[in-house]
């Protein structure tokens, strides 16, 4: 199985991977976080405006493709001491198969001599082991009030990269 990673630059490329997001965000934290909250995010972080907004200011979005199928997402920040990767989803049927395993060896591939850099929800226990699998530490934990009485309650992960 071949991953590949399509980049997202045009506004045809955030409308492809738009319901990807959706779909993946409903699935994966509506059990976390409610469906109320899920909404929220997708309206006011993941909506085709705001990624577009990310995107223009520099981050590095990716749909991921499985035989010519939609299957995750990702993206990325770069500066010059870490590669702070944002987003990493994949569809549910797909977890276990190794495919995550395949992108974090592209990213170790462009943090060459930086830090990997991730949040991931403190109630993502799935994502929490498959991260701690992958060799990233615990260094920290944050809350973010973003609004409408909602936090995201996170834990930060870093992977020094040689």
């Amino acid at each position: 199985m071949t991953l590949q990673k399509i980049p997202v630059t045009t506004t045809s490329d955030i409308n492809t991977l738009f319901p990807v997001v959706t779909d993946i965000w409903q699935e994966v934290f509506t059990p976390i976080i409610g469906d109320k909250q899920v909404a929220y995010m997708l309206k006011n972080y993941q909506s085709i405006e705001n990624i577009t907004k990310e995107i223009k200011e520099g981050a590095s979005y990716f749909l991921l493709i499985l035989d010519d199928v939609p299957v995750g997402y990702t993206a990325y920040e770069e500066t010059d001491d870490f590669i702070y990767i944002s987003k990493l989803y994949l569809t549910s049927t797909l977890r276990g198969k190794g495919l995550s395993s395949d992108v974090f060896a592209w990213y170790e591939s462009l943090a060459t001599g930086k830090k990997l850099h991730l949040n991931v929800n403190q109630g993502n226990a799935l994502a929490i082991s498959v991260y701690e699998h992958k060799g990233f530490t615990r260094v920290g934990e944050r809350y973010v009030d973003i609004g409408e009485g909602y936090v995201m309650n996170d834990y930060i992960y870093e992977k020094v990269i040689d």
